[in-house]
């Protein structure tokens, strides 16, 4: 019975030890390679759609092709999306618009499109900010970016 015990034990020992060398072993600091993040955004009648879930990711257009940003606003409170930082050679805003929601009540979440034009080869950071513009920008609130690659 003591045989049986000792064995026992030294297994029951031996448990904690594996499991913390498979631990171990998994939080390696060996590097790999990163992610590679799909493509942002998706083709609707030939343009290039663009949602908050595109925010930081990049994005590859023709010249002459047609770019809209959807994002959330609610211009109830005061905040809206504005063009903080681009560059209009090489894109040209073509019309901004805000579509309310189907919700009827006052103070209603609806969308801010932005709608622009890829007109010249090379890349543009399109940086987006929502905030209240006469407090300037310590009251931005979200920032959105996407990095487009135009091509000829």
């Amino acid at each position: 019975m003591s045989i049986i015990r000792n064995v026992l034990s030294s297994r029951s020992r031996l448990i904690p030890v594996a499991l913390a060398a498979l631990l171990a072993a998994g939080c390696s600091t060996a590097k790999s390679d990163p992610p590679v993040a799909a493509p942002a955004g998706s083709r609707e009648n030939g343009m290039l759609i663009l949602t908050q879930a595109d925010n930081n990711r990049s994005a590859e257009v023709k010249r002459g092709e047609q770019i809209t940003v959807r994002l959330p606003e609610n211009p109830s409170t005061g905040f809206g999306w504005a063009i903080d930082e681009s560059d209009r050679q090489r894109l040209a805003l073509d019309s901004t618009a805000f579509a309310e929601t189907t919700e009827a009540y006052v103070g209603a979440r609806g969308q801010r499109s932005f709608t622009f034009t890829a007109r010249q080869a090379g890349t543009v950071a399109l940086k987006l900010k929502y905030w209240r513009f006469w407090e300037g920008d310590t009251s931005v609130t979200e920032r959105y970016t996407v990095n487009l690659l135009i091509r000829d």
